[in-house]
């Protein structure tokens, strides 16, 4: 089992690799199915200044640095759920804000943020990239059997790959082999699906079958 520092080390890599790919594909996801429910009963001039001010949120977190980038991303996070509550883009926020706290190794806190998140969230594309993030940290904690509970959704769509690759990991943690084969292969099926590849799940089988566990 990786040490807790590793862990950690591993989720920062993946979510600074991963955080905005993740948050585009969720708004194709909503997209896809239906467009921007967080909106209704907004008028168009408030939908335009939230818009704004998340631009300017992800350009602050994507090109700011030091003591200034966290000023500058607190203060629009807190504008857009203090003056935006129940949009898509107060989701947004509490998952940038999310990212930022796991950069400064504040897990709790990114907790925190997540869990807010999937409270409010009314979208269904956001709460499975939540979910799936929070299990990530509550993965890197070894709280095994609470992330395995948070990935356990009837489906999970687009991001049916990333959770079953998760889960698997999170099955090996536990010891239980075959349960974890099942995962990756499922998390590989749907990765072919959809034309992606996936050689870090491929390996992880090849590793089973070789210890004579799959």
């Amino acid at each position: 089992m990786h040490s807790e520092e590793e862990q950690l080390e591993s989720l920062k890599e993946w979510w600074s690799k991963n955080g905005k790919s993740m948050i585009i594909g969720a708004v194709v996801a909503v997209a896809g199915v239906g467009g921007w429910k967080g909106w209704e009963g907004y008028q168009l001039s408030q939908a335009e200044s939230a818009s704004q001010l998340y631009t300017e949120l992800n350009q602050v977190v994507m090109n700011g640095t030091g003591d200034a980038r966290q000023e500058q991303a607190e203060a629009l996070i807190n504008r857009l759920i203090g003056e935006f509550e129940g949009s898509v883009y107060s989701d947004y926020a509490r998952l940038f804000a999310a990212r930022l706290a796991v950069e400064r190794d504040a897990l709790d806190e990114a907790q925190a943020h997540l869990r807010g998140a999937l409270d409010t969230t009314k979208i269904d594309a956001i709460e499975l990239v939540v979910r799936l993030r929070l299990a990530r940290i509550l993965n890197s904690q070894e709280k095994v059997e609470e992330a395995l509970t948070l990935l356990d959704v009837a489906d999970a769509g687009g991001f049916t790959a990333d959770f079953q690759s998760l889960r698997g990991d999170l099955l090996m943690s536990k010891g239980d082999a075959l349960q974890a084969r099942e995962a990756y292969q499922r998390a590989l099926d749907a990765s072919r699906a959809t034309g992606d590849s996936t050689p870090l799940v491929e390996m992880k089988l090849d590793t089973l079958a070789a210890n004579g566990d799959a």
